[in-house]
């Protein structure tokens, strides 16, 4: 069975594009597939409620937030293919989320969703695709936008 880790966003399209994918390897072997939503922490200063209630806020995000529509999307795409699946969350820098979920899960790949930005957007803002790649030693499939 060949085992892989799929990192999502909010951004249907890329969902999307990330199941294609997905579906592709499953037309050649059986895949098990891990979903993987991570929510960046709020990054404030401390105010008059202090910074205790902003490390609160950020070890309960997932259940403040809740999963985004696309985890369950990209859920139903891969199920009704026949594809095992399971989800996860985390809180947290993306790269570092998705680094060690890929570890936990001794995943043979990882299946990122590519967004078009401008080569100064990627310089300013970085690019949580280019951070995995560049850190990885597991083989990254980036499917386009």
């Amino acid at each position: 069975m060949y085992h892989v880790l799929v990192p999502i966003d909010d951004d249907e399209t890329r969902v999307r594009s990330q199941a294609e994918a997905v579906l592709g390897l499953a037309a050649a072997t059986d895949v098990r597939a891990e979903v993987l939503h991570v929510y960046e922490e709020i990054d404030t200063p401390a105010d008059e409620a202090g910074s205790s209630t902003i490390e609160e806020i950020n070890r309960n995000l997932d259940r403040i937030q809740g999963l985004p529509d696309t985890a369950d999307l990209l859920v139903e795409l891969l199920r009704e293919a026949g594809v095992e699946t399971a989800v996860h969350d985390g809180t947290g820098d993306p790269e570092e989320a998705i680094h060690a979920v890929a570890t936990e899960f001794d995943v043979d790949a990882i299946v990122l969703g590519a967004r078009r930005r401008s080569p100064v957007g990627k310089a300013i803002f970085g690019s949580v695709t280019q951070a995995v790649i560049l850190e990885t030693d597991r083989p990254v499939m980036v499917s386009p936008p």
